[in-house]
């Protein structure tokens, strides 16, 4: 989990459970640093952590007791001279030379393709000699290529995809992000560098509206589902967008007026996708001091669970809005 606090006060904190889903321990992983946003996992199963902050940097954690850097947090070489940074995605197709994609949450921010050099692994990440180059979409087409030219990649950013939130790869070369001011997903694809865009804000199946902004973006395990959290507005929760038919659903909407504006962030899966998991940034913790008898700087994290022996991901998902309670 992270922590979006200003001033140093940021971090990055680890929940362990055991097999049954009980929860057995919470570490801190990373600490001392500025609002920490989404970041991403690295192929060999470590943690990138982004700070959303002007010259902000990217730190590479491990939460495994037994790896040899657990304790040892280390700024990588992603983020570059420093940027208001959001999320890490990879395409991994060739486990020898990962490549990483870093999104920006700015109007002028630059997306940036990092490959390193050297074995994959911890190092690959912070070793010297790696290369950086930059999104820039090509006007008048439906094409994209990747510059070492930062600026004319954030002036792309600013006509076309300002404010880049969630990134993520599937298997197939695609990678997919969205652009919070445009309320739009992007899906490039890599290999022939072409792109197409799709609204965030279409109508859902069944109940529930996705009425605001998307933030964090998610393949799950198997990559039949996008899911998207949403950033503010009154139906702060998460969606989920079918990927063989393109069909949104609402997986759960906090509709209680406390929520109005809240942020649901940290989405993530159990290993056998039988376990959703999300975070709403303020949604209270008891308190009997204030008038509401909770404190709304409190965030909270929230479990999912199926019981018809199938994943969030699995087929048949038989995806519903369940709940439209005042809490």
């Amino acid at each position: 989990s992270n922590a979006e606090m200003e001033q140093r006060r940021g971090g990055v904190y680890a929940v362990y459970f055991d097999d049954n889903s009980n929860v057995i321990g919470y570490r801190v992983l990373l600490s001392g640093t500025t609002r920490n946003c989404s970041g991403g996992k690295s192929p060999w199963n470590t943690w990138i952590s982004c700070e959303e902050t002007g010259r902000g940097q990217c730190f590479q954690v491990t939460a495994d007791p037994r790896h040899p850097n657990f304790g040892r947090p280390q700024e990588t070489k992603l983020g570059g001279n420093g940027g208001n940074f959001e999320a890490v995605a990879v395409d991994g197709r060739d486990p020898a030379f990962p490549v990483f994609f870093v999104s920006e949450d700015a109007g002028y921010g630059a997306l940036r393709r990092y490959t390193g050099r050297g074995p994959p692994g911890w190092d690959y990440l912070h070793r010297d000699g790696g290369d950086t180059q930059f999104l820039e979409f090509i006007p008048g087409s439906n094409r994209f290529r990747w510059t070492y030219n930062e600026q004319a990649s954030r002036n792309s950013q600013f006509r076309y995809y300002p404010n880049v939130e969630g990134i993520d790869c599937d298997d197939n070369g695609f990678l997919y992000f969205v652009s919070k001011r445009r309320k739009m997903l992007y899906k490039l694809d890599l290999d022939r560098g072409t792109y197409i865009t799709v609204p965030t804000n279409e109508a859902l199946e069944g109940q529930g509206s996705f009425a605001d902004t998307p933030d964090n973006i998610d393949w799950g395990n198997d990559g039949n589902f996008l899911y998207f959290t949403e950033d503010g507005g009154p139906t702060a929760g998460v969606y989920a967008r079918e990927k063989s038919t393109g069909k949104m659903y609402a997986m759960f909407e906090a509709l209680w007026r406390e929520y109005k504006g809240d942020e649901a962030t940290g989405l993530a899966f159990s290993p056998d996708g039988s376990k959703m998991y999300a975070c709403f940034q303020d949604c209270g913790c008891p308190q009997e001091s204030s008038e509401t008898g909770l404190d709304f700087t409190c965030g909270c994290m929230l479990e999912f669970s199926r019981d018809d022996g199938y994943s969030f991901d699995g087929a048949p998902s038989n995806l519903r809005f369940h709940s439209k309670s005042n809490r």
